[in-house]
């Protein structure tokens, strides 16, 4: 701090002695060397006061804001459909309600691509065909037959679920 202090006070007397040797060679041009000298000044006042700042927060002047920490590596931004599902997953484990109208069109979708690409075979025109690759279980449950229990009854179990989904895998 005091070499700083020390530097700009020498630059200080430096510019004043430069400003009085011009004002007395050129006595005409007194008002031009004085402005100059004002803005010499200012120029000095600027740069003490930004290397103040440096000298108060060290650690914001050493990385621009754009640059990456290499320690630490960037999380890819969440994906809205991932969200979407695990949020219908959450609903239909919760209640029935949520299950037959969120969860259930869901898996009918999937199921419906699964069969109609793999084996050709329309799920809603031909269920008959479709019920021994899909099992009796998850048949029933895609089933446009099914009727809606108790809208709060429980939905369908995380452990059937995932095996009605491994099941759809397996399509």
């Amino acid at each position: 701090m005091k070499v700083t202090l020390l530097k700009i006070s020498a630059a200080v007397v430096f510019l004043t002695a430069v400003l009085l040797a011009l004002v007395v060679a050129v006595p005409s041009r007194r008002a031009l060397f004085v402005e100059i000298y004002e803005l010499v000044l200012a120029a000095i006042a600027v740069s003490a006061l930004v290397s103040s700042f440096r000298t108060l927060a060290p650690q914001a002047w050493l990385r621009s804001p754009f640059e990456r920490d290499p320690a630490k590596p960037e999380e890819p931004p969440p994906i809205a459909e991932l969200d979407r599902f695990d949020r219908l997953v959450v609903l239909g484990t919760g209640n029935e309600f949520d299950l037959h109208y969120r969860l259930r069109p869901l898996l009918r979708q999937l199921a419906a691509d699964r069969l109609y690409a793999r084996h050709g075979i329309e799920l809603d025109r031909d269920p008959e065909r479709a019920q021994p690759l899909l099992g009796d279980e998850l048949a029933a449950l895609l089933s446009p037959d099914r009727k809606l229990g108790r809208r709060t009854a429980v939905g369908i179990g995380p452990a059937e679920l995932a095996r009605d989904v491994d099941r759809l895998e397996q399509l």
